[in-house]
């Protein structure tokens, strides 16, 4: 009787391109190359090797120089690479050139990051904007799709077929991203009722903000007692959570996690995702979220600081949380202290510092509420929002009138005076 075996696949083998730019050290580069292993790992590819060249710039048209390119055609042979990962975005020249040179498939970093949101992108909105993103990506590089169509050179107005096809296909994919940005504007729309759904509700929202797998979905389940899915691995966070959390002294707070940041990410995928960030630009307070034993921490703070630049969210408050101390310490907390004051340390996966965390986000909370007293008419809708959103401390009801003494939001008590209700300080 024979036997059956079961063969696993093997990972695809990738060699990795880099150029280092003259403000470059080599230990930037080759943590960007590190980067740029994992990304690949995400997807189920291993790099077995890398090639750095030490330019002012990329070529225009072949990224690498001519001789550089000839020894990454030879290293890949040696090395058995099935791809090329190329550390920056390329023109659809650079890659054409690449793949003619060494006779393997090139995948720079923009298409390689998304594919892995195309691969965890879950709801229909991540769904949308990751094709949007795609359709973004690939209107500009048409033209290398089309290299093996004939292309005559007629008299005027003579078109061969490749270039026909060529703008039937730009015609369609700015056809697609037209009605990916309207159905993408719905969703955004809806967010934003949400949001002011929200503000209705008064529920203070606070987002967690970071680089990707600096411990966001962990800390979210830490401080919410939620079950989160987490994995150690890039960009496995695509669609915003949001969660109820419980703070020490009788307050809560939404807390809301985002997708995670990294160097180089393509402007395609901020613009795409700019609905799924706007809880972001919605949020009273970003808790920025690093992994403080990575010696690249402070790049990869840099790194959110230029998105959050991009969606207009660089002068919200923060609260700079240092996660996996577990881990160890990269620089000293005299250093942490005087370049970041009032953060905090924690470490989410053993629960090092939440309670600590807790508070502090509620001592921000209670700088917008106030100790009142009210007097309501029974049957006014308030009774229930105060009821909901306060913290009571007495309620006493009378003939058609309740009085309740309470910690409310400023917001909400403006409201009340704007509809002629009681508000007594205390």
């Amino acid at each position: 009787m024979t036997r059956l075996h079961s063969v696993k696949q093997s990972a695809p083998e990738v060699l990795g391109l880099a150029i280092q730019l003259p403000d470059q050290t080599e230990a930037e580069i080759e943590h960007s190359l590190i980067e740029l292993s994992e990304l690949l790992k995400t997807l189920g590819a291993r790099m077995v090797g890398s090639i750095i060249q030490k330019r002012a710039g990329a070529s225009r048209s072949g990224y690498f120089g001519t001789g550089k390119i000839e020894e990454v055609r030879i290293k890949a042979e040696e090395l058995g690479a099935n791809f090329i990962a190329v550390d920056d975005e390329l023109t659809a020249m650079q890659i054409k050139s690449i793949e003619a040179a060494t006779g393997l498939p090139v995948k720079d970093r923009t298409s390689i990051i998304l594919d892995i949101f195309a691969a965890h992108a879950t709801t229909r909105e991540g769904k949308l904007q990751v094709e949007l993103a795609l359709h973004q990506y690939q209107l500009p590089r048409l033209l290398r799709m089309w290299t093996h169509l004939e292309r005559q050179r007629g008299g005027i107005g003579l078109k061969g077929p490749g270039e026909t096809q060529l703008e039937t296909d730009r015609r369609i994919i700015n056809l697609k991203i037209k009605k990916l940005h309207e159905e993408l504007e719905k969703v955004s729309k809806a967010r934003e009722l949400q949001g002011r759904k929200r503000n209705d509700r008064f529920a203070p929202l606070f987002s967690l903000v970071g680089y990707t797998n600096a411990g966001k979905s962990t800390l979210l389940n830490a401080l919410a007692g939620s079950k989160v899915q987490m994995c150690n691995g890039l960009f496995t966070t695509l669609d915003p959570t949001a969660r109820r959390v419980e703070l020490p002294e009788g307050h809560w707070c939404i807390l809301s996690d985002t997708v995670g940041f990294i160097r180089k990410l393509p402007h395609g995928l901020v613009s795409a995702f700019k609905a799924t960030l706007e809880c972001v630009t919605q949020s009273e307070v970003m808790l920025i979220v690093c992994d403080v034993s990575d010696p690249q921490f402070r790049e990869h703070l840099k790194a959110v600081d230029e998105v959050l630049n991009q969606i207009g969210a660089s002068d919200h408050e923060r609260i700079y949380v240092f996660n996996k101390i577990d881990k160890g310490i990269s620089v000293s907390e005299e250093l942490l202290a005087a370049a970041y004051p009032d953060h905090i340390m924690i470490s989410a996966v053993q629960g090092t510092n939440i309670e600590l965390l807790k508070k502090k986000i509620e001592s921000i909370m209670r700088r917008n509420r106030r100790e009142v007293e009210l007097s309501l008419p029974i049957g006014s809708p308030f009774i229930g929002e105060a009821m909901t959103i306060g913290r009571i401390y007495s309620q006493e009801w009378g003939e058609g009138v309740v009085t309740i003494k309470a910690e409310l939001p400023v917001s909400f008590l403006k409201m009340l005076e704007e509809h002629n209700s009681l508000t007594i300080c205390l």
